[in-house]
């Protein structure tokens, strides 16, 4: 009863992340296996028993810092109030049991960190400084512009295809054509 809790608990979140296409943050020691239950037995039912009323009223604080064999334990037990009727609950184990099934732990963890836009954004600006640093060092140290790339030689370009006829239907030697054909440089 208590194995398949667990594997209902551990897979169905990530199954259902999975399915989603959302991805996940859960790591092997967050989730529950069937170690975990066999040990929160204590927990759930004998000396070492969490009092909920301890762990209840804070729980969103006090949930990282407890074992996982404790958050199985309140699991379990939260689970056992919530077949009581509700109008017996308390706000607390209300809010408890909704922070357990729906908080921000496990499968539901954010992916990233806060504050993490603001670095990913500053580290694209630094990137993009530093390759617009390289490539103007690289022209500034790159010696003179190649001898095809001079107006002359572009010039000559345009003269040698006109001679030749090249694209005569709607290029540089067409009658009407009104483009500075071979010559890029200003």
């Amino acid at each position: 009863m208590i194995g398949q809790n667990v594997a209902r608990a551990s897979q169905s979140g990530l199954r259902t992340a999975t399915l989603l296409g959302r991805r996940t943050m859960v790591t092997q020691q967050e989730r529950w296996t069937l170690e975990t239950a066999r040990n929160a037995g204590s927990y759930i039912d004998g000396p070492n028993k969490v009092q909920l009323s301890h762990v209840v009223p804070n729980i969103e604080a006090s949930w990282k810092s407890l074992s996982k064999e404790e958050q199985y334990g309140v699991f379990r037990q939260l689970e056992e109030l919530q077949r009581k009727d509700w109008k017996e609950l308390s706000i607390n184990e209300k809010k408890a049991a909704y922070f357990v099934s729906f908080g921000p732990h496990g499968p539901r963890k954010p992916i990233t960190a806060s504050g993490q836009g603001a670095k990913t954004f500053a580290g694209v600006v630094a990137l993009l400084g530093v390759t617009t640093v390289v490539y103007y060092l690289m022209r500034a140290n790159g010696g003179a512009p190649v001898k095809t790339m001079t107006k002359e030689w572009q010039e000559a370009s345009n003269r040698i295809a006109i001679e030749q006829k090249q694209n005569p239907i709607t290029g540089i030697s067409s009658e009407n054509y009104q483009g500075k054909g071979h010559v890029q440089s200003a």
